[in-house]
């Protein structure tokens, strides 16, 4: 019998999807297009991606995930079959399992809506496992979280932040702010309207938030600028305006704030002998919107914690969970497994 192991992170803003011995076999935008008037699906990924902001009004473009959970589970059950169906995963696969992560807080409800997800997907999963998304971060970043010491990950994704002090394979104390990358492009759109009296729109301020986005400016020599265009709030016509890397910062500053202000409270809170190992392993910043300049030196500045670089930030979490399929026994203590698991067909 034909079997996969795959691992999936559902994040708010991009779909990673990898496989035993494959490593990452998918990494596109968890976006769909949708024509509501055929009910037929126009285009998945980074197809849908780039009509966003330029379709008709026939065609609506829909994001299932919300903070990091499943908000509109059909939308999400179409999305995921579709991508399993051109990755050539559908219906011919079957004893199949799926590991797929999870934030820390996630309730019985939306536990539950994920695994009646897997099993009906068009995986046929046997068995679906979840793990916690900022132990798979971990996991990815390349730290031994089953040791009894102290390790504090920051996952800054698409739709969230989520700051955790892990030990022994489990999370100790964690807090969820829905602060991420998609706030910051609104930050800057808003900022950018306020100040320039211009309209952008979410791909522009996401490209602007790329390419010279700064949680932290030194000195006036760390200045830089990009030319964008938009349109005027008053006469309606397309305009070019230069924005620099200071008004990224002070469009996103209160929300980095929260963040620091975050961390410092776990930090706070964390038992007296993790917190001397935190001082020692120092701070590990993941998920994509952590790639901001100069975020790792404000954390530095702000806690005089030492911040670890990770390779491929935005690709820790399904990299964790890739670790984990290749070693499942290992791991086996740190996964949720289905209580349905008998009835999955």
């Amino acid at each position: 019998m034909f079997i996969r192991e795959l691992g999936f992170d559902l994040g708010t803003s991009v779909m990673h999807i990898s496989e035993k011995e494959k490593g990452i076999i998918l990494d596109e935008s968890e976006i769909i297009a949708l024509d509501k008037a055929k009910g037929n699906i126009v285009a998945v990924g980074e197809e849908a991606y780039d009509m966003l902001e330029k379709t008709p009004p026939h065609i609506i473009i829909n994001s299932p995930v919300k903070y990091g959970v499943i908000a509109d589970f059909e939308n999400m059950k179409k999305l995921l079959k579709e991508q399993l169906k051109r990755l050539k995963m559908g219906n011919k696969a079957s004893n199949n399992t799926a590991i797929v992560s999870v934030p820390n807080d996630v309730s019985e409800v939306e536990r539950k809506a994920i695994y009646d997800l897997f099993v009906h997907s068009g995986f046929r999963s046997k068995r679906v496992f979840l793990v916690e998304k900022p132990v798979a971060a971990a996991i990815g970043a390349e730290v031994d979280v089953l040791e009894p010491y102290g390790n504090m990950i920051v996952d800054i994704g698409g739709g969230t932040t989520e700051i955790s002090v892990i030990s022994l394979g489990g999370i100790v104390i964690s807090k969820l702010l829905k602060i991420g990358g998609n706030k910051f492009d609104e930050d800057i759109k808003s900022y950018i309207k306020r100040k320039y009296n211009i309209y952008i729109g979410k791909k522009t301020s996401e490209k602007i938030k790329k390419e010279i986005g700064f949680a932290y400016i030194k000195d006036e020599d760390d200045i830089v600028d990009i030319n964008v265009v938009g349109r005027d709030v008053v006469t309606g016509l397309p305009k070019k305006i230069s924005v620099t890397n200071e008004d990224v910062y002070n469009a996103i500053k209160e929300d980095i704030n929260i963040i620091i202000d975050a961390i410092k409270y776990i930090l706070e809170k964390t038992p007296p002998e993790l917190s001397s190992d935190i001082l020692e392993t120092g701070v590990y910043l993941t998920g994509g919107s952590s790639s901001l300049n100069n975020l790792d030196l404000l954390i530095m500045n702000e806690t005089s914690l030492r911040v670890n670089q990770v390779k491929n930030p935005k690709e820790c979490v399904v990299n964790g969970i890739d670790i984990i399929l290749r070693d499942m026994n290992k791991y086996e203590d740190i996964l949720l497994s289905s209580k349905q698991e008998s009835k999955l067909k």
